[in-house]
């Protein structure tokens, strides 16, 4: 995967900054999938200088019967959430109204298209983050990241 990402993005402006982010997460000791990600996620933000707090719904006390909808509303609710933001693919799964008789406001977030320069192609959207690393700085990428978005 390493040997595959390197031949990929070797001439990549931010090569260098974003290979070691990468190789940091790719060769963690993390033993099973739900580890891996929460580091991997964990190394970005920090990268990043993302402060949101992350929490493991896991070790939250939550009624392990409860599904989709449920789950979340009662995952606020343990949280003291007024507002939970999803990602527009959950506009099918959650319900405003059901959120509001909780006294929880929901919103869904919607990417804006953006583009950035990759090596001077046709641009090729929503790839992955570790592609936008490599062509944009730090400072770039925040911006994206706080502003190529909109709330419904």
């Amino acid at each position: 995967m390493l040997n595959l990402i390197k031949e990929s993005y070797r001439k990549a402006p931010y090569f260098e900054l974003t290979f070691d982010l990468v190789t940091k997460c790719l060769t963690s000791e993390k033993n099973n999938l739900f580890e891996f990600v929460y580091y991997s996620i964990q190394q970005i933000c920090l990268y990043l200088e993302i402060k949101t707090d992350i929490r493991i719904s896991s070790k939250l006390n939550l009624n392990q019967n409860l599904k989709s909808e449920e789950k979340v509303i009662q995952i606020c609710k343990i949280l003291n959430a007024k507002e939970y933001v999803n990602p527009i693919g959950g506009f099918e799964l959650y319900k405003k109204d059901n959120f509001k008789i909780q006294n929880i406001t929901l919103e869904f977030i919607k990417t804006n298209n953006f583009t950035y320069k990759q090596f001077g192609n046709d641009f090729i959207p929503f790839l992955s983050i570790i592609d936008v690393l490599m062509f944009n700085s730090i400072d770039k990428t925040k911006r994206i990241l706080n502003t190529e978005h909109k709330i419904l």
